[in-house]
């Protein structure tokens, strides 16, 4: 089974906390590049979830993720222009679980703890992805940290 961190980065269009609204606001979550479209589609479970890491705010949201990875052209017409940014590479749709306050230097140093990452560089690496594979334990210690 895996889980997911992902991660929100400012947009042209709006900042990520925005970013991160919008996309749980309508019950989906955006893949942005095609890497994390391939990661998923290889090693998404029907029990996978997400966390979202946003610029600026830390790991600030937890969700169940209910789909398979869907192309653009299955949203609403409406909803795919609003998310055209986040989801140039399809979505899968999302359940809130849990919302966090957080701070970037929280969370990275949460994340640098539990991912056991070696130095800030190669934390800096994996978030710059966009999207983290977790292990079950790492997301279980995550979640148990964020309390």
């Amino acid at each position: 089974m895996s889980h997911f961190l992902f991660v929100a980065g400012a947009l042209r269009e709006r900042s990520s906390q925005a970013s991160v609204e919008m996309q749980l606001s309508y019950e989906v979550w955006g893949l942005r590049t095609a890497l994390i479209r391939d990661n998923l589609r290889i090693y998404l479970t029907a029990e996978s979830c997400g966390l979202v890491y946003a610029l600026k705010l830390g790991i600030c949201a937890g969700f169940r993720i209910l789909s398979e990875v869907l192309p653009p052209e299955a949203l609403d017409g409406f909803v795919r222009e609003e998310l055209r940014a986040e989801t140039g590479y399809g979505f899968v749709r999302v359940q809130v679980t849990s919302q966090w306050a957080s701070t970037p230097e929280s969370s990275q140093a949460l994340l640098h703890r539990i991912l056991e990452v070696p130095d800030q560089a190669e934390l800096t690496r994996r978030l710059a992805l966009g999207m983290h594979r977790l292990t079950l334990d790492q997301y279980g210690a995550l979640i148990k940290a964020l309390g």
